[in-house]
């Protein structure tokens, strides 16, 4: 059923409290997981600075494929398949186009990131993934309080 799961990351804790759910459906299902992390690209620095912004672009995309090798050997590690891809531009769109390209069965997402619970009232990623997906998405909702998830004997300890 959920053989392929999208999973957009920015690289905070509240976004990676997806991690138990996705690591719990794919293992029921067989399933693989395909990290993704967006860096958008800001169009106003690459007009007043190209060389620079290139090169910050080239340095933020390094970082956040290292960011999700880090998350990938972990879910590895409990014996879930992954995939990581780096998206360069702006998130929901990012996010709904991999879904696409990658054909998944299912997006699985935190309902805020990086930029925390505020961000929700303007239109957060996750609003409009939500609002704009052709697909079935998991949203599961933010804690900043630490959360303890047992599950198969095992204590996944998360900060929010």
């Amino acid at each position: 059923m959920y053989k392929r799961i999208l999973v957009p990351l920015d690289g905070s804790k509240l976004a990676e409290q997806i991690l138990p759910h996705v690591k719990t459906i794919a293992k029921a299902t067989g399933g693989k997981a395909v990290l993704v992390r967006a860096v958008p690209v800001h169009a106003e620095l690459l007009l007043e600075a190209p060389s620079e912004t290139k090169a910050w672009m080239k340095e933020a995309e390094a970082r956040a494929a290292r960011y999700l090798e880090g998350v990938a050997k972990g879910l590895e590690k409990v014996g879930v398949k992954t995939q990581v891809e780096v998206l360069p531009g702006e998130p929901a769109a990012q996010i709904l186009t991999a879904a696409e390209r990658e054909d998944v069965d299912l997006i699985a997402m935190m309902s805020h990131g990086e930029s925390g619970l505020s961000a929700f009232e303007r239109g957060s990623v996750a609003e409009k993934v939500l609002k704009h997906s052709p697909r079935p998405v998991l949203m599961v909702r933010a804690f900043r309080t630490r959360v303890r998830l047992l599950h198969e004997g095992e204590v996944w300890s998360l900060k929010g």
